[in-house]
Order: structure tokens, then sequence, then C-alpha cells
């Protein structure tokens, strides 16, 4: 064999190499169309917004959190290739698998420019991706849809910083960073804050430690990325039409702080390999403060030993080795939220998920930042800074990687053994399966309901919740409803709500509720009122959804029934009601 076809033979093997390193990830991922969805709830939610997109054309959806258009929370950069997959006629649990592929795709492709700029050669430099890519932190957070996207493309947007202020200080890397920031903040508010904490780490560095670049980093890079994050910011704040965010009580962010343990321990049930050897500790919900993903998605064990062994080896760039170390060490601290806890249980009573100071009075010291300095006090769920940390922790491998053109044993064992131990159990795997069932059987039964309605009707839901499933009903069905999923979205839909609909209590009936269903009607603030016997929250999440609220409405829809006025159709999970046609007028005979 010549050498040009050794390159050739080269080039072809890292292909292959990487398509299966990327096939993996995906699948690990839940994000294969055609076979498995990430998740069922959170999709359901952004399916319906971006439906909406797709009717109107919009970025702002138009069907659902009436009386004006609705911009969604978080995820547009993920909504809007999902809206363009519905328009162009891909069913809605593969539109929404796809878009998820398409930018898993990015975060795997950005993972590995990363450690090819830092000096990594081709096939190490993709299992190092690879490794990225299928962390459970990135994983476990299906449920919160587009916030794991936004972990996984930590290293796509460090790479575009790296490029910024260590490389290529010129306009394809001023545009490419502000790209990177861009999507982060219309992705998901966690990672942004992340990679601007990054960010900053870096250029800090940076400039205290090459005083022959310093003044180029003062009057190139300072401006360039503040002025990024700037816009980036500003635009986000347009979009969704507020520039404050409230802050959260800081009980909040002590009970959503990671324990030390979930950091080396993990949870049974999550992940195959801890399972399989006994590694895996049981714990339960109720026994914590916060909920299931504090202890989900924090273990970060392979990392942090990954972590160790790089820092233990000779690197060719101190400046690197220094900034990782501090990003790693900053996400890992900023995990542990305002208390440190350690093997903290909540103790009999009902105390909620939120935790008081009295049951972990040991202060990290973060509480200035999460009480008082804007952004970091809305990074409510402080355990997800862990995202931060065990980036640190795998650029610091990364850079070891690159430092070494021969990789020994122990850097490619420890890599496949970080994989290894990443890979989900089988009923993750059979979860994510049944998700696109379900949303399949969802979008089936909304289809169902199709010949109920006229398109561009009003309709109410009533009583009034956490309507999640209202926002794909209405936005498939082509109709315009008052209700929206989203407990910040229904806050902000409420403030121009009619009184019609103001009248209603949320989530409860009540003895006057025929009356302001009836109200609501003849003063034509919907040609609808849809009356559920359904938690329109849970059954975007778990369908079929029992009709918990069945009897409890009946007694009420007989009640408006019998007013003579309406006509009704009852259906399984449904109620329709609508006013009956006013009768023709006869004309005068003179």
């Amino acid at each position: 064999m010549n050498e040009t076809d050794g390159t050739a033979f080269y080039k072809t093997s890292l292909r292959l190499l990487a398509a299966a390193a990327l096939l993996i990830g995906l699948f690990v991922n839940g994000a294969l169309p055609g076979f498995m969805v990430p998740t069922t709830g959170q999709a359901i939610w952004t399916l319906g917004f971006a439906q909406s997109f797709a009717n109107g054309f919009s970025i702002y959806a138009t069907n659902f959190g009436l009386p004006a258009p609705a911009a969604i929370s978080f995820g547009l950069a993920a909504a809007l290739p999902t809206a363009l997959f519905l328009k162009i006629g891909v069913p809605p649990a593969d539109a929404y698998a796809l878009a998820f592929a398409l930018w898993f795709t990015v975060a795997f492709y950005g993972a590995y420019r990363f450690v090819r700029l830092i000096g990594g050669r081709g096939g190490i430099s993709l299992l190092c991706a690879l490794l990225w890519l299928t962390l459970p932190v990135i994983w476990q957070h299906a449920d919160y849809s587009m916030v794991s996207l936004g972990f996984a493309l930590l290293p796509a947007y460090f790479y575009a910083a790296l490029r910024l202020v260590r490389y290529e200080r010129n306009l394809p890397s001023s545009i490419l960073f502000l790209a990177a920031t861009l999507s982060a903040a219309f992705m998901d508010g966690y990672s942004f804050m992340m990679f601007a904490s990054g960010v900053a780490i870096l250029l800090l560095v940076s400039f205290a430690i090459s005083s022959t670049e310093r003044k180029e980093i003062l009057y190139k890079c300072f401006p360039v990325t503040g002025a990024a994050f700037a816009i980036s910011y500003l635009l986000y704040t347009a979009y969704i039409g507020k520039t404050r965010f409230e802050a959260e009580d800081l009980d909040f962010f002590r009970a959503f702080g990671s324990n030390i343990e979930f950091l080396f321990v993990p949870t049974q049930g999550g992940l195959w390999l801890p399972d399989f050897v006994g590694l895996s500790a049981v714990r339960q919900e109720i026994n914590y403060f916060g909920d299931g993903s504090v202890f989900n998605a924090s273990f970060a064990l392979v990392l942090i030993i990954a972590a160790i062994y790089a820092l233990a080896t000779r690197s060719s760039d101190v400046r690197l080795k220094v900034a990782f170390l501090l990003v790693g060490l900053c996400g890992f601290y900023m995990a542990l939220g305002p208390s440190f806890k350690w093997n903290v249980l909540r103790p009999e009573g009902d105390f909620g998920p939120l935790m008081p100071f009295q049951y972990a009075p040991w202060r990290t010291g973060t509480e200035f930042l999460s009480t008082y300095v804007p952004g970091f006090n809305n990074m409510r769920a402080s355990y997800r800074w862990v995202a931060l940390g065990m980036f640190g922790a795998w650029a610091l491998l990364a850079l070891h990687v690159a430092s070494h053109r021969v990789q020994s044993g122990t850097t490619i064992a420890i890599i496949l053994a970080g994989i290894a131990f990443n890979m989900p159990t089988r009923a993750v795997i059979a979860a994510n399966v049944q998700a696109r069932e379900t949303i399949v059987e969802i979008d089936r039964y909304v289809e169902s309901l199709r010949p109920i309605f006229q398109p561009g009707e009003r309709v109410a839901f009533v009583p009034f919740r956490n309507d999640f499933f209202a926002n794909y009903m209405a936005s498939k069905l082509d109709i315009r409803t008052y209700n929206i999923g989203g407990d910040k979205n229904l806050a902000v839909a409420m403030a121009g709500w009619p009184d019609t609909m103001l009248a209603f209590e949320p989530g409860k009936a009540g003895p006057e509720f025929g009356k302001k269903v009836l109200r609501l009607l003849t003063e034509q603030d919907a040609e609808v009122a849809a009356i559920p016997y359904m938690d329109l929250l849970w059954a975007a999440h778990q369908w079929p959804r029992a009709t918990e609220y069945f009897d409890e409405m009946q007694p009420y829809v007989d009640e408006i029934q019998s007013s003579g006025m309406v006509d009704i159709i009852r259906s399984e999970n449904f109620a329709f009601v609508r006013l009956k046609p006013a009768p023709p007028v006869s004309p005068q005979i003179p």
C-alpha cells in the first residue's frame, strides 16, 4: 500500500468511526427518527409551539396563549427546525427527534473540532466527542427538552471561544463566536450562563498569564465577547418581551443543589454498567429535597478521575490547563448550591421540595450570587452547574490527549471506560422507544377531534390549568385558545385575558361554573368551551390519561345542557359546549 492509498484508507476509516460514534450518541440520547424520541411531555409542549410557528410562518405561537402571540420561553433554536420539518410533512414525533438529532450532530462535531483545535488527532478526538455526547447529564435532561441540547453544545460553544481567545482573533472567529452566543441564548438559559462564566474565566486566565498577548486580548477579545453576549441577551429579551427575570427563593437553590455523594455514586436504574457491577445506590425522590433529577444527573466520577489523571501528566499549554481546571472547579462548586450537603435527607414531615437553611447549615458562600447577581439568581436548579464542571474535566482530558501524539493504553482505557459507564439501562432505551409510540397515539387522537371544530375558532379549556396538551391540540387543529402550557407562559397570557376567562378559578370548577361557561359563550369571548375530564398537563406526559375529573365535572355538564342554550358533544376525555345556532329570522310581510 503506497502513501496515497494509506491516507485514503485512514480518511475512510475515520469517516466510518465518526458515523458509528454519532449513531451511538444519537441512540443513547433517544434521537433516532422513526425509532425513538427523547421524551414525551416536553416534546408535546415544543411540538405545540413548532406547529403554530409552521401554521403562521412566525416565531411566535398564534394558536394558544391568546390574546397576544406567545413566545417560547426557551428552546427557540430547536423549535424552529422542528417547525420546518413539520411544514414539509415529517410526522410530529419524528420531526422532534430529527431536530434533536440535528443539534446533537452539531454538538458531536463541535466536541470533535474542540479536541482537534487544541492538537488532538482524528481517531482519539472522535472518542472524546463520543464520551461527551453520551454523558448522563445530557440524556438525563431529555425530560427538560432543550436543556439537554444546551449541555450537549458546551464543547461546541467553547470551540468558538477558544478560536477567538487563543488561536485566531479575526472576523470569521468573531462571527462564529456571536453565532455560539445566539445559539446558547435561544436554546437554554442554563447553558448560556455556563458559557458566559466559562468564557470569563478563559479571558481572565489568558490575560493574567500571557504578558505578550495581554494588549491584544484586552482590546480585541474582551470587546468582542462582551458585545456578543450583550447582543444575544438583548435579542432574547426583545423576543420574549421582558428584560428582568424574577429571582428565586434561596431555599430553592439549596434544595436543588447536589449532595456531594451524588457526584461519585450513580443512582440505581439509570446507568447499565454501574447497576451491573453493583456500584449504584438506591435513591427515592421522597427521601431527598429537590426532585429526582438532582441525584439522577449529577454523577461525574469517571470525568473527575480523567481530569485528575490529566492534571498529573505534562501538558503543552499551561494557560489552557489552568483555565479548564478553574472552569471545572467553578462548575462543580456551584453545583453544590448555597450549602454543603453530604448524605442529607429530607426529614419526616411535609416540607415539600424546598430546603430551609437549618437542614444544611454549612454554607458554600455562593448565596450572594444566587440572591443578588442577575443571571446567577435565575439558575435555581443549582445542580445543573455540574454540566460546566464536567466540561472542565472533559476539556482537561482533551488537553492531555492533544499533548501526546501516541496515546497510552491508560488514556484509551479511561475514555472507553467512561463511554461504557455512560450507557443507559434497557429501561431508559425502552422509554425512548415508547415515547415515540405515545406521541404517535396522541397525534392520532387529536386528529380524530378535527371534525368538531372550524379552523380559527376560539376554544376555552375550562377550568384552566397548566395546559400542556392544549398547546399541541390547538396548533394541530389550527384553532385558537386562551390556554397555554408552562407556568410563566400562563401568567403572561392571563394578563390579557377577558373577564369571562379570569372569572374561572385555576383548576377548580366551583358552584358558579355552569353560569361562567354560559357567560363566556354568550359574550362571544369563545365559540367553544372545552371541559376536560383529564389533567391536560399530565396527559401530555402519560398517554392515555385517566379521566380523573369525569365524576366531578359531569353534574356541571348536565347543568349547562339543561339550560337549553347549548349543544354539547360528549367524548371520552372532553365535553365540547357551543351555543345553539340562532333561529332564522322570518321576513316581515307588509
